[in-house]
């Protein structure tokens, strides 16, 4: 004798695998829209910029190079050697601003959201009571533009995400209310 019950047998159900209303829409407001996010300061485009001037020599360089090597040789192909620097170069250069303006945060009630990329776009959200460590990071060239990267670390997964571009009062204020919000959480349990 088995005390396991019988299982019951259930008509066969049409099964639906679309639903009947509009299908996935490309609305901002469903995506978490840049209306909903703070952007970062416009400010880091240069900072960018300014960061990158030994790559931008070295990819100068390394087109120059290819050209003169096709002068002096004469063969013309040598020149197309130009063509992968040339394009590195140009993608950095014209894609940094939209780069810029595709990061943004949102610090609501009960946790922070992180969001960057274009093409990958990547959200990170971030109970406060599950923050671990929260700190400030300035380098040279932020500093001349006033400006800070926040970085949130969680100690599930071991994951940190970076915020750049922050102004350098804004990071504090963030800093400073993500781990007061963090203790007051770890409180109350």
């Amino acid at each position: 004798m088995s005390t396991i019950p019988d299982p019951v047998e259930r008509p066969a159900q049409p099964v639906h695998l679309a639903p009947a209303g509009d299908p996935m829409s490309d609305d901002p407001e469903g995506l978490l829209g840049a209306d909903a996010l703070r952007p970062v300061s416009p400010l880091l485009v240069r900072a960018r910029y300014v960061a990158s001037i030994a790559a931008y020599v070295i990819w100068v360089l390394m087109i120059a190079g290819a050209i003169v090597a096709a002068a002096l040789t004469g063969l013309w192909w040598l020149a197309l050697i130009a063509l992968l620097p040339l394009i590195i170069l140009l993608q950095s250069l014209l894609l940094t601003p939209r780069r810029v303006r595709a990061i943004g945060y949102l610090d609501a009630e009960e946790d922070l959201t992180i969001a960057s990329g274009i093409m990958f776009r990547a959200v990170h959200t971030f109970p406060y009571g599950r923050v671990q460590s929260v700190k400030i990071d300035e380098g040279p060239v932020d500093r001349r533009y006033g400006l800070a990267k926040l970085s949130v670390s969680t100690a599930a997964g071991g994951s940190t995400v970076v915020l750049p571009g922050l102004p350098r009062q804004e990071a504090e204020r963030l800093r400073a209310m993500v781990t007061d919000r963090g203790i007051e959480i770890m409180a109350a349990l």
